[in-house]
């Protein structure tokens, strides 16, 4: 295996209703540190499930996933300390209603990495300042807009130090004005190095963002490539049909 492989993913499948739904029927996938790749693909095509699967939130019945050597899969693995290695954002925010950003960002922290709570404050304030949200530190989530929400959720799986982040449809619950400001944050990360894996319908930001776009459909990578390569010379007919309706 290539070193550089931060995760590799081998004959991955996921049944429903003893195998008369097949959300996964054999994904392979090799992973890059610090590669951004951008799944896209129609409804129901498995690409959440998949990411899903990377932290194990959905189990495979078949397959295996090997995060830095370590196949997570194999059921004798702690598979909450690997966890920690993966930090994911969802579609919902999933941000406790009830504290304030500042502690919903250094709950984790303290009670899973043993940081003490100067340790874990110090980091949350350096994050929230860069994605410009130092002043919201001791609002409530009900406070902030879907947007600042979203950044917050963020900057919240970055205080873990995760090797990877899996983004699920972050923007598709915001309203239009508030995407930009999500993404803004995505392609500093980017930027910065972090290997990342985005379910995204925003096309724009796979074209310019993505080392590699991958296309999805019926539970399998139909097809793979650079932007370019996807977008403007698809292969794949089912690739091309997709691209037409959403371009």
């Amino acid at each position: 295996m290539n070193g550089n492989h931060l995760i590799r993913v081998c004959g991955l499948k996921k049944h429903y209703k003893d195998g008369a739904i097949k959300a996964l029927n054999g994904v392979d996938l090799e992973v890059s540190k610090g590669e951004v790749i951008v799944i896209i693909g129609p409804s129901g095509c498995g690409k959440s499930t998949f990411l899903r699967s990377l932290n194990l939130l959905e189990v495979p019945n078949e397959g295996h996933i090997y995060l830095s050597d370590v196949d997570i899969t194999d059921r004798k693995v702690n598979i909450n300390h690997h966890r920690q290695k993966v930090g994911m954002v969802f579609q919902h925010f999933n941000l406790f209603p009830n504290m304030t950003i500042l502690d919903n960002m250094t709950l984790a922290p303290v009670k899973l990495k043993k940081a003490t709570k100067e340790q874990a404050e110090k980091k949350a304030m350096e994050l929230l300042r860069v994605v410009g949200l130092e002043d919201r530190a001791g609002a409530y989530p009900n406070q902030l807009s879907g947007g600042q929400k979203q950044r917050v959720a963020i900057v919240r799986a970055l205080c873990m130090e995760p090797e990877v982040m899996l983004f699920d449809e972050p923007t598709s619950a915001l309203d239009p004005e508030m995407v930009g400001e999500v993404l803004d944050v995505m392609k500093r990360l980017a930027a910065d190095g972090m290997t990342m894996l985005v379910v995204t319908h925003e096309m724009g930001f796979a074209r310019e963002v993505a080392d590699r776009v991958i296309f999805m459909d019926e539970g399998v990578i139909m097809e793979e490539g650079t932007p370019e390569e996807i977008f403007n010379h698809p292969k794949n007919e089912r690739t091309k049909s997709f691209l037409n309706k959403v371009l």
